[in-house]
């Protein structure tokens, strides 16, 4: 049986997917959190505006769903005049501002990927369903990639890798000693002198266990984190009410299923530090962080994050991922030597938006790495055919 591409487009045909899209999703290679129908069915029902179209082509075969690429279009206005509608992978935007951070993103497969891209791409081509295509996050050492960018150049297509992050990561050894061997001496030094700061206070080091408890520890999260940032001048994440609102409605979902690690330091019962980390499939992700900055007594974000990995250790967790690299992440490094890429890559299909964009997007690529240098001086399903 030849494959056959379904078109998902209503709200109601997601939500029914959830058990078929997980299933798919725990035999998938590209198996991660961040596209589990739980993260994006939320971040679809917070972020989508109302003229955005769901776009998720479901792709099956005799044995039933064998790929998922889950994508939605947004209109948008080039430069204020050109119409152009943009696909992208449900959980990002084409706009930081007040995004979630939805990395290593892909399309959901079991087998066949190579076959299952280019029907994806043959269709987004002969239906016109999109002007561009803008995927965030997307591993580099993923085949999807590579799929991508051939399929792109093989027809004609301008493309193009518009931003680059590191993502440290750890992988996990059998026991907390080993872990510390692994790491420079500097950063065991610094792990042993911040805990015995901490030597003869009363404190204490735990995690959410139960939804009573939740949002009494969220909005010590949002507290800590929003404090730290307006210190340096600057909004937190959390000051962006959709931001807000998407986390208030998943954490209760992932507590639920066992997803939720919201874990706290605390001294003389006051919070400390709050770290808001992922447990899925024997992976912690760190997704976010609320630091008490202005208490010099300790290093108190350091010392969560080092009680985390060591409480992962001894969970036989087998990786903690630390997520995308920001410009004041360089603490990420001293925790974790493995490191992965990954990539906002731009396709454009029309010939004038193809060399308008590409001389515009070359030209800002030109001056964002030259800057240093200067700085220093509800419808039915619809079925189509690959």
């Amino acid at each position: 049986m030849p494959f056959q591409l379904r078109l998902i487009e209503s709200n109601e045909e997601f939500r029914r997917l959830q058990q078929v899209w997980d299933h798919l999703l725990e035999q998938s290679p590209a198996d991660n959190y961040f596209l589990s129908w739980e993260w994006m069915w939320n971040w679809w029902q917070v972020f989508a505006l109302p003229e955005d179209r769901l776009v998720i082509l479901l792709i099956e075969d005799e044995d039933g769903v064998a790929g998922i690429a889950p994508l939605y279009v947004r209109k948008r206005l080039h430069r204020g005049i050109y119409p152009v509608r943009r696909m992208m992978f449900l959980g990002t935007q084409d706009s930081g501002a007040g995004d979630v951070c939805s990395p290593y993103l892909n399309i959901i497969y079991r087998k066949d990927e190579e076959q299952l891209v280019g029907i994806i791409f043959k269709t987004l081509i002969r239906h016109e369903i999109c002007d561009e295509v803008f995927l965030a996050k997307v591993d580099n050492s993923s085949s999807t990639f590579k799929l991508f960018q051939d399929h792109a150049l093989r027809n004609g297509f301008l493309f193009m890798i518009i931003e680059e992050y590191v993502s440290p990561y750890i992988r996990l050894p059998l026991s907390w000693d080993a872990y510390l061997e692994g790491l420079s001496r500097a950063t065991r030094y610094k792990i042993r002198r911040e805990r015995r700061k901490l030597d003869g206070c009363d404190f204490r080091v735990g995690k959410v266990e139960n939804p009573d408890e939740l949002m009494k520890y969220y909005k010590e999260l949002v507290t800590l984190h929003e404090k730290r940032w307006h210190s340096k001048g600057l909004r937190g994440s959390f000051s962006n009410e959709k931001f807000s609102s998407f986390h208030k409605k998943i954490m209760p979902e992932m507590l639920k299923n066992g997803r939720l690690e919201l874990n706290f330091l605390s001294e003389y019962g006051t919070v400390r530090a709050m770290l808001y980390n992922i447990a899925y499939r024997n992976k912690i992700y760190f997704y976010q962080s609320g630091i008490d900055t202005s208490e010099k007594k300790a290093a108190f974000g350091y010392l969560l994050h080092g009680y985390s990995i060591e409480n992962a250790v001894k969970n036989g967790v087998a990786e903690y991922d630390f997520l995308c690299k920001g410009r004041a992440d360089n603490y990420k490094d001293h925790f974790a030597k493995q490191k992965r890429t990954v990539s906002d890559i731009y396709i454009a299909r029309q010939w004038a938006l193809k060399h308008f964009v590409g001389a515009e997007e070359a030209a800002r690529l030109v001056y964002r790495r030259l800057k240093p240098y200067f700085m220093r001086t509800d419808g039915q399903s619809k079925r189509l055919t690959a």
